[in-house]
Order: structure tokens, then sequence, then C-alpha cells
């Protein structure tokens, strides 16, 4: 028994140290709602990247390359005769200059006839808004290494034409600030930033550049061909790839509020809800208002938020985590104007109305047996896009979500080269 009050009082001690005010109250809570019996899961490990030593870097205009790094084993890919982390500058969601960070893979093959690298920028798929969620960062053996390496067949297929290939972290994925999930605007961004940064960097890049991305980075590319946002510096955009891009999340939203339980699938769904929470928080401080001070959300949800910024998906959708909550259970007395307002920003962001310029050529993979980008609203948007005359290649896989990126590599890849024949 004194051992017992021992371990309790030291881990009294050590909340103390690491939460303050309500922080601390939601982790006290958590560890009563829980149970003795639940196990807490750890934060999601990370690569020990160096922090950021570039003095003046808030005077480079966005778009440039202020620090460059061998990357980390778990960002390799076959066919890279260098793979370099990067940190390079942006403007944050506030406006603010920031530092992003991603990874840069130039080809073993030499340049192209015309003397050139073709450059691709892919954005990778969900992993979380914590720091150890950039893919970047990951480890082998993190709980996340697969969704941070699943763009690594489509990156190797591109090398293996001779394409150098740059993937972003994303606004706030390893750097300070948070991360906008979903936030189609930032995302964009994060794109035309890396592209401008490379593009600037290295001289054998060539004039004309490809988005390509999945899941999240698949709103990430769509976004980039917006007529409403701006060029990449010196760069000319001449498609957008996106592969199973997530569209119509509100209606998710509406099936899954009343669902009483908790299953397979729907712990991922729960966990996913939680990041778009946090992506509409980041943006809209009434929003995080409504939510953590004002009932938004229940006690339960409210004790889980800090696992937010200390765990990646895979761990977010644990029992001990989000995943442990059935759907109907995260509102708090005011949930239902949370709810009203999730959907009208999810509306309001969704890649359907993307106002697509005219000159670049669009793709997208859609996997027939997704259960997170649902295959019938996936050929709605096909449908929106061809009516409004973009131009559009349209393709259709016997996969579930994750995997759609494998199989459509090398149709993926031919379509990219192409564009930069034509």
């Amino acid at each position: 028994m004194m051992y017992k009050n021992n371990a309790a009082s030291i881990c009294l001690a050590l909340a103390t140290v690491l939460f303050s005010g309500n922080a601390l109250s939601n982790f006290l809570d958590r560890i009563i709602t829980l149970g003795e019996n639940t196990q807490i899961l750890p934060n999601t490990p990370q690569e020990n990247i160096p922090a950021a030593s570039a003095p003046g870097w808030k005077t480079r205009p966005p778009g440039t390359i202020v620090e460059i790094f061998d990357a980390p084993s778990s960002s390799r890919v076959a066919g890279a005769a260098e793979a370099l982390f990067v940190r390079y500058t942006t403007v944050d969601v506030q406006g603010l200059p920031a530092l992003a960070s991603g990874l840069v893979l130039i080809p073993e093959v030499q340049f192209h006839a015309n003397g050139h690298w073709p450059l691709v920028v892919y954005g990778h798929m969900t992993t979380g808004v914590a720091d150890a969620c950039a893919p970047t960062h990951g480890v082998v053996g993190s709980s996340e290494l697969r969704r941070m390496q699943q763009g690594d067949e489509v990156a190797h297929q591109l090398l293996s034409r001779g394409v150098v290939v740059a993937r972003p972290d994303y606004e706030g994925l390893g750097e300070s600030g948070p991360h906008p999930y979903l936030r189609g605007d930032s995302l964009a961004r994060a794109m035309r930033d890396m592209a401008s940064a490379v593009g600037r960097n290295w001289n054998g890049i060539g004039d004309k550049w490809v988005a390509v991305g999945h899941s999240e980075g698949g709103v990430a590319a769509l976004n980039t061909g917006s007529r409403d946002h701006p060029s990449a510096a010196e760069l000319k955009l001449i498609g957008v790839a996106a592969i199973t891009p997530v569209t119509r999340l509100e209606n998710l939203v509406a099936v899954l509020e009343p669902s009483p339980v908790t299953a397979p699938g729907v712990d991922v769904a729960v966990a996913l809800a939680a990041l778009v929470l946090k992506g509409i928080a980041s943006v809209d401080s009434d929003f995080e208002r409504l939510l953590l001070e004002e009932g938004g959300l229940s006690p339960r949800a409210l004790a889980l938020w800090p696992d937010l910024e200390r765990l990646c998906l895979e761990d977010l959708s644990h029992k001990s985590s989000w995943g442990g909550i059935a759907p109907y259970e995260l509102k708090g007395p005011r949930g239902s104007e949370v709810v009203a307002e999730v959907r009208r920003a999810l509306q309001e962001d969704d890649v359907r109305l993307i106002p697509m310029r005219r000159d670049i050529a669009v793709r997208i993979d859609a996997g027939i047996l997704d259960t997170v980008a649902l295959l019938p609203f996936t050929d709605e948007l096909a449908s929106q896009y061809r009516a409004r005359g973009y131009d559009l290649t349209y393709e259709r896989w016997l996969a579930d979500h994750s995997p759609v990126a494998d199989v459509a590599a090398p149709a993926i890849v031919n379509w990219v080269m192409e564009q930069f024949t034509k």
C-alpha cells in the first residue's frame, strides 16, 4: 500500500510539472475516467532533428531554404542519390513568418535531355497534428511509420524517371505552431513554398512542376491548383494529381455523430474527427474557446485533448485515446453548436468548391473499397470537375484508402511524365 501511494504521488508530481491550469485538471480527469487498468500510451516517438539555427530567416522571402541536413534513415527512398532534410521559410495561418520542414530527394538519374530535372511536390496523407507526426521525424518502429512512408512507391518511381521529389511536412508539423489540419489555404501554401524553395536552391530544376498528394495531400494538391492561390516563384504549375482526396466530410459527421458504439473503423473516424476539431480551432479562436472552455466538448473528450499534441493517428485511434470514445460521447452541453460549426467549416473548405485553374491538367485516383474518401463522393467530385470543363483524368482502383497510392503509382507516374513532355 505504501508503494501505491508513493507511485501516485510521483505521477501527480510529474503531471504538475508537465501540465498547468485546465490541462492538469483534464489530465487528472482522464486518469479517473479511464480507470486504473487502462494504459496511457507514451508519446509517439520521433527522430531527434536539430533545432533551427538560422539567424535572420524571418527577413527571407517565403519559399527560401535556410537549412539542409542529411535526412534520417526512415525518410530515405530507393533511387535517390541524396535524401535531404530541409527547412524553408513560409507564412503561417496568421500571416506571420514561419519555418516549415520537408524532404528533398535528388534522383540518381542524370538531367533530362533539356538539361533540367522535372520537379514534383508530393503531399503526404494524414499522420496527425503533433510534431512527431511530421514524416521527416519518423523513426523505425513508430506506429505511424506506414502512413509517413505511404508515398515512397510513387517517389521511387518518379526518381527512376529522373524527377526531383520534394515532400513537405506541412505547416506546424515538426516546426513551431499548430498544424491547420485539412485547411486548404495552409496546405496549398506548404506545397507552393516548398516548390519555390527547391526551385531556387537547385539550379538543375526546370521551370515546371506538378503537385501530387494522397488523402490530406490530395486536398493539398487540388488546392494548389486553385485560381485563388499565387504561383510558386519562377515555376509554372502544369498539373495536380490527387489520390483519394477527402470530400463531403460534413456528411460523414452527420452519420457518425449519433453513434453510441466504438468499433474498428469507428475508432479511426473518431480520431480523425478530433483532428478536424483541432484544425478548425487552430484558425478560429472563438471555436477553440467553445470547445475547451464553454461546454463544446464532454469532460472525457477534454481530458483527451492533450493527446493531439503528443500522439499520431495510429495511437490516437487506440482504445486508451480518442479511439475509445463513441462519437456521441464527444459532445458537451453545447456540442450541437460544435457539430454545426464543423459541418459549416468543412462545407466551406471542401475541394469540390475549388475554382481550378484552366491551364493545368487534373488527375484524381479513387479507391473502390475506400472507407475514408467514400467512392460515391469522389465520383461526384469528378463529375462536378468535368461539368466545369476542367481537364480531368479520373481512375478508380480495387483498393482501400491507403493502398491506392501504391496500386495506382505506375499510372500516376506515367501521367505526370506526360505533363512534362507537353
